[in-house]
């Protein structure tokens, strides 16, 4: 496992330094966790930075593994405010394992700074586990720091996030342990697919949520990719398609979520 993930590494280091030309647009998915992101990891752009004051993105996901064993329902909500801020809130219901498990995030982001499809960004969420639960309930927080980089990989543009963080439980405080995650967007088959259809993969050693039952990065990492359809390239709204597959290296072929992302401007 150890030499497919350092692979991965490379791969997403590589799209990183291989050149500096930008793509013209970016569909802006929100992540599970209900961020403008990948697929657990945020990006370093929020999802109308660039062209409206005052954004909406509504967001759901359905996630479970291959014999529908462990499901999860994931509505979100997100705003992009003065084409800086964003805030957003992240419903998370569990039904399957057990009832009560099910969890709510409230996130934000700053954008510090943006060209292009490249940006910084801060930010961070806290999330309120088992919330129904009398004896179970809990705390957790996350903060961090995403940059995001356009280029090309092989002539093919592409852009690459690098994150660092912290996950802590609010109660307990903190340990020595850190959030990281390194992943790319890029489009598949450009000439073919006109830039509609992306492959979108990342490794993160953190999950969207301390909660997840679908993947569970915390102790050694989990890769994830898929595709992401833009069905609505170049138009005012925003229609955005994921199908992805989690934790691909530990569990092959077996948990996945498919879900997408309706935006419009409201300013």
């Amino acid at each position: 496992m150890s030499r497919k993930l350092v692979l991965v590494a490379l791969l997403l280091i590589l799209t990183v330094i291989s050149g500096v030309s930008v793509f013209s647009q970016s569909p802006g998915g929100l992540s599970l966790a209900g961020t403008t992101g990948l697929i657990t990891t945020p990006t370093g752009r929020i999802g109308w930075d660039e062209s409206a004051d005052l954004g909406m993105d509504i967001g759901y996901h359905f996630a479970t593994d291959r014999g529908f064993g462990s499901n999860e329902n994931i509505f979100s909500l997100t705003l992009s405010m003065f084409k800086r801020f964003e805030a957003g809130m992240t419903l998370d219901i569990q039904p399957v394992p057990a009832d009560n498990t099910s969890d709510m995030l409230l996130s934000g982001k700053f954008l510090i700074f943006a060209d292009g499809i490249s940006g910084m960004a801060v930010g961070g969420n806290i999330q309120f586990l088992d919330i129904a639960s009398e004896t179970n309930s809990r705390t957790s927080s996350q903060i961090y720091l995403a940059s995001t980089y356009s280029g090309n990989f092989m002539e093919i543009p592409a852009s690459t996030t690098i994150v660092f963080g912290k996950t802590f439980n609010v109660e307990s405080g903190w340990d020595n342990r850190i959030d990281f995650s390194m992943g790319f967007d890029m489009a598949l088959f450009p000439d073919v697919f006109k830039g509609y259809v992306r492959w979108i993969s990342e490794f993160a050693n953190y999950s969207y949520s301390v909660d997840s039952v679908i993947t569970n990065a915390d102790t050694r990492g989990a890769f994830n990719t898929g595709l992401r359809i833009d069905i609505l390239k170049g138009s005012s709204y925003k229609l955005v398609i994921d199908a992805v597959i989690m934790d691909i290296f530990d569990t092959g072929i077996n948990r996945f979520s498919i879900g997408g992302t309706f935006g419009f401007s409201l300013r």
